[in-house]
């Protein structure tokens, strides 16, 4: 469903372009971004390595059109098509609207797109997705190449659901916009259709969007109207500066917000994950919940810290003011071996962090996708996943080792100084 932004009275539809490595993906987003009028779209933000390759995700906002008071946009992600960026491909996946699979359809290349359409469907089946009722479009790029193979063949091999498919040749732009125009209209039609139909409309939303009512076909024609730029200078990239451990390869981007950053990307959920698959430490031992005592919550109560001893050691002192409160509550259930209740206080302190960051990018302090925020700060996105997942066990009563606890707020520290990094 499309995310609504009722204070900015914007209806935002979330596509991502998916497809297996030097495919065309960014090469895709980089001509959209060059041949639209500058006031309809935002910056594109393309974090790459240095053989611009993309490591973490393109992002590309995109202003359609105007329906009565309210803004219709469209938010453009990449995934790295490489294997081992698994855990971005997942975060930048959860949410999304419609997909474009973005095939090389170089005879060559055909085994490659296969996997990447396997890995598709295994990241959608694990956020309780499938490929067949999500919008989609198949995007047949590279047909200038020689040795390619029939779109007929394609289609049978990887098209499996009858959606519709285009040739492109994204280097030229050739067909890109109307990849564009195909699964904007498939995510349109099915946002109506999720709608209900009991004529309650949501304040300042359009309840019915008709692709043909609102003049799509024209508005995305009007896109595509401007004079080309070449892509390579329009597109901002961005790339991380080598650090000491190369599984930390990457310092986030700096940049100061202007008014297109601060006005685009509020809902979005992107993760990342590092240069190296590293598999996540974080674990939690299923066993019974601890006895509660009757009348007791079972959530782990607020406790009030007394003032540090002298000499004591404490890590509290690299959060701001108003956050060392909840830092010494962290570390002092960590000292009492109070593993759940430590990790709760720890998930306190990595949403403070992501609150922070996300006002720094110029957005709200509250985001319900803090996977953007997350990849702009430079943090691992498998760290952050097993986070997420330690949390998500403790509250289903699952008992965590000390290990467990000690191993979130080490994540903690590290969100908190990659913000400070970041917003220096």
């Amino acid at each position: 469903m499309a995310s609504i932004n009722r204070l900015k009275r914007e209806l935002l539809f979330k596509v991502v372009f998916y497809g297996p490595g030097l495919g065309g993906k960014t090469t895709t987003l980089q001509h959209i971004h060059a041949a639209t009028k500058p006031e309809n779209r935002g910056n594109m933000l393309s974090l790459a390595t240095d053989t611009d390759r993309t490591l973490y995700f393109d992002y590309l906002p995109v202003k359609l059109l105007r329906v009565g008071d309210v803004v219709v946009k469209l938010q453009l992600y990449t995934v790295p098509g490489q294997v081992y960026y698994a855990a971005t491909r997942k975060l930048v996946l959860s949410g999304a609207d419609g997909v474009v699979f973005v095939a090389d359809t170089q005879s060559a290349r055909l085994d490659s797109n296969l996997e990447s359409l396997d890995d598709l469907n295994a990241n959608l089946a694990e956020q309780g997705r499938k490929l067949s009722a999500l919008p989609h479009v198949f995007q047949w790029n590279k047909r200038d190449l020689p040795d390619l193979v029939p779109l007929d063949e394609l289609d049978r091999r990887l098209n499996l659901f009858g959606a519709p498919s285009r040739p492109t040749i994204a280097t030229t732009g050739h067909g890109v916009f109307d990849v564009l125009e195909s699964v904007t209209r498939l995510v349109v039609e099915a946002y109506r259709a999720e709608l209900p139909m009991t004529g309650v409309k949501p304040e300042g939303i359009p309840l019915f969007l008709d692709a043909e009512e609102v003049g799509l076909a024209g508005a995305i024609k009007e896109l595509a109207d401007s004079q080309p730029a070449r892509a390579t200078s329009t597109a901002r990239r961005q790339r991380p500066a080598p650090e000491r451990d190369e599984a930390a390869n990457g310092q986030p981007p700096r940049r100061t917000p202007d008014r297109a950053d601060a006005s685009e990307g509020q809902n979005d959920a992107p993760g990342v994950d590092r240069a190296a698959p590293t598999e996540a430490r974080l674990s939690v031992r299923s066993a019974p919940p601890p006895p509660v005592r009757q009348g007791a919550s079972a959530e782990p109560q607020p406790t009030r810290l007394a003032s540090p001893a002298a000499g004591a050691f404490s890590l509290a002192e690299l959060w701001p003011p108003g956050d060392q409160e909840a830092a010494r509550r962290a570390e002092q259930l960590l000292g009492d071996r109070d593993a759940a209740g430590a990790i709760l206080a720890c998930e306190d302190l990595v949403s403070r962090v992501l609150a922070a960051g996300s006002v720094w990018l110029g957005g709200q302090a509250h985001t319900p996708e803090p996977g953007l925020v997350v990849a702009l700060l430079g943090l691992d996105g498998a760290r952050y996943l097993a986070f997420r997942a330690v949390v998500r066990a403790v509250r289903s009563k699952r008992t965590p080792t000390l290990r467990d606890a000690l191993e979130c707020y080490a994540f903690a520290v590290d969100a908190r100084r990659k913000l400070d990094r970041t917003g220096k």
